[in-house]
């Protein structure tokens, strides 16, 4: 009788120590407030967005990479910097940075120049930041945020059962929403995303076509797997890789 109430009792010290270690372990990003979490991410909207600065192709030239480099490399503790040095790309970060945003400069506001260099910067020298936008190109709050129309869901609802281990179709589902509605709003939502970040300057039609390419690739995988619960988040922050 002991043990099946002491299992439950060690489970959840087992939780709370996890807790306790992503607190303490601090973010991997060096722009992070001091005690964030492993996952910090700041919440501008080009970052949840997966809003590029330069196109992936550009990126490959001036650093000699490709896609299937960047995925083993960007680990949330090397930076695309370190890679470019790796590569013996020679400059500074700003040197390099402006070298990623140079052919767009051209096509985009003045106001903008600055801001796509200092965004280049950015995903140059954070690891986990540059992980997140050029890879988790469904981890945006616009979903969530959208979720009447795609779930037939308040947000609350959604984040509730997404943190219950349901996949989006699923949530649908609680909505009354079709697997196929899911889908499709989904890809307008994103299509709407992709379309808003060209109007801004934030990014150029061809990286936001790049962009929509690998969602519509991914799409169909995203919306019928289940989210990860707080507790399986947690597991992967302390994990490495």
């Amino acid at each position: 009788m002991r043990s099946r109430v002491l299992l439950p009792l060690l489970a959840a010290a087992a939780i709370l120590m996890a807790l306790v270690g992503v607190a303490t372990a601090g973010a991997a990003d060096t722009h992070a407030p001091k005690g964030a979490r492993l996952d910090w991410l700041p919440t501008d909207e080009w970052v949840m967005s997966a809003w590029l600065p330069f196109d992936e192709d550009r990126l490959d030239v001036v650093v000699g990479t490709d896609h299937d480099e960047l995925a083993t490399w960007l680990n949330d503790h090397r930076t695309l910097l370190q890679l470019a040095h790796a590569h013996h790309v020679p400059g500074s970060t700003a040197q390099i940075a402006h070298a990623l945003v140079a052919p767009r400069l051209a096509h985009v506001k003045r106001a903008m120049r600055p801001v796509l260099q200092k965004r280049a910067e950015t995903l140059l020298t954070q690891a986990h930041l540059s992980r997140h936008v050029l890879f988790h190109v469904f981890h945006t709050p616009a979903i969530p945020d959208n979720a009447r129309s795609v779930f037939g869901l308040s947000p609350a609802r959604f984040r509730t059962l997404r943190d219950h281990a349901m996949s989006p179709i699923a949530i649908g589902a609680r909505g009354g929403k079709s697997a196929e509605h899911v889908r499709g709003a989904l890809w307008a939502l994103l299509v709407k995303r992709a379309d808003r970040g060209v109007a801004l300057g934030a990014m150029s039609r061809t990286e936001a076509t790049h962009l929509l390419a690998e969602q519509k690739d991914q799409l169909a995988v995203y919306a019928g797997r289940a989210f990860r619960t707080p507790e399986q988040q947690i597991a992967f922050l302390c994990r490495p890789h």
